[in-house]
């Protein structure tokens, strides 16, 4: 995993899974794309893994059922500090409520918020995020 960029997806939604593997695959080379259909997956990869980790971009479904990505930030804030400075969190969602935009910010390790579908487009604005930083 050392030598791949790596992109993790937790999204319920198969088609969605499926559109973001081909944007980021097309666009981003030597990328690794692990794709989950639900939070306790991610979290259990994330934990038998993390020795692993080198830098991740974690794309992050809000609205899924039973543990939804709000549930996944409020665990992954309980993480140790040097495993969270390896993910980049972006929230990918098709919502349009400001009242989820305003909930991201108190979440640091929210980047951003990116509507769906992933798009070329904001995939350039990920890296040009990372770049900078």
């Amino acid at each position: 995993m050392q030598n791949s960029n790596i992109f993790i997806t937790v999204d319920d939604d198969p088609i969605n899974q499926f559109l973001s593997k081909v944007i980021i695959t097309k666009n981003v080379e030597n990328a690794e794309v692990i794709s989950f259909s639900n939070v306790q997956d991610a979290m259990s990869f994330i934990t038998d893994e993390k020795s692993s980790f080198h830098k991740i971009i974690l794309l992050l479904d809000i609205n899924m059922p039973q543990f939804d990505g709000w549930d996944f930030l409020d665990q992954f804030d309980h993480f140790d500090i040097e495993l969270k400075k390896k993910f980049d969190i972006y929230l990918l969602s098709s919502s349009t409520d400001k009242a989820d935009f305003n909930k991201a910010k108190f979440y640091s390790s929210v980047v951003d918020f990116i509507a769906k579908p992933l798009t070329s487009t904001s995939l350039d604005i990920v890296f040009k995020r990372l770049k900078a930083a």
